[in-house]
């Protein structure tokens, strides 16, 4: 269900918002549903959020993303209903019987410990892996002792590099529109995800949403054409 390349703009807050997220040709979009976040929407803005999307790119809009820690499948469920959701990322210790008993599907969130070597992050993807109803993706973020993620905190790119060879990986953290190219470069992800790297004071900022989704479609072109040996894939 996760697009090959693709951007996320993370805890968008405000309806005119959604539009720019439509506009620049994002392939998802994120809400936290957090209790006590900085970024925390209710229920109500969400959906009026997703509504707004989907009347805005109807025919082939983003897709809608909550974001939890540690919530409970009936409470996620329940969001997910009444918001409209399309997948949930998890930023907590959920268990791999809890994303089974999703609705919906997820991409689970990692924040590896500044020690954390290689094997220690693959045996807990392949715990969720060889679940019964695994992640679609793992999102791979900067390690902050006192959040879960959005601290705009750069992940290790040289591990996320040595997962995004075994698995589709998002890769989080610190991104912005000036290191986005570099990232992706770097480590080949399946994905981008940002938050308040394209904010301004701690509000979006449409300027900077623009100027990363663009960074980001150049940099995931210029690596697809560089493993096809210098040549775009044409339709036949």
């Amino acid at each position: 269900m996760l697009k090959p390349d693709s951007i996320k703009i993370c805890s968008l807050r405000e309806v005119e918002h959604a539009r720019c997220v439509v506009d620049v040709g994002a392939d998802l979009f994120g809400l936290i549903f957090v209790p006590g976040a900085g970024r925390q929407v209710t229920v109500e803005r969400a959906a009026a959020i997703v509504a707004e999307v989907r009347v805005s790119a109807a025919s082939a809009p983003p897709l809608a993303v909550g974001v939890f820690v540690d919530a409970t499948a009936e409470e996620i469920n329940r969001i997910v209903r009444e918001a409209g959701l399309d997948l949930v990322q998890l930023h907590g210790s959920e268990s791999t019987n809890l994303v089974a008993e999703i609705d919906v599907p997820a991409i689970k969130s990692l924040q590896p410990r500044v020690d954390a070597n290689f094997d220690d992050v693959r045996t807990t993807i392949e715990r969720y892996s060889n679940s019964s109803r695994p992640p679609i993706a793992y999102l791979i973020d900067g390690f902050h002792a006192s959040g879960h993620g959005g601290e705009g905190v750069r992940a290790d790119w040289k591990l996320a590099r040595q997962l995004a060879e075994l698995y589709p990986v998002v890769l989080a953290g610190g991104l912005m529109p000036e290191n986005v190219g570099e990232a992706i470069h770097a480590v080949t992800p399946a994905g981008v995800d940002v938050s308040s790297g394209v904010e301004t004071e701690g509000l979006k900022d449409p300027a900077k949403i623009v100027a990363f989704s663009t960074a980001a479609r150049a940099a995931f072109q210029a690596t697809t054409q560089s493993r096809c040996g210098g040549r775009s894939e044409k339709p036949a």
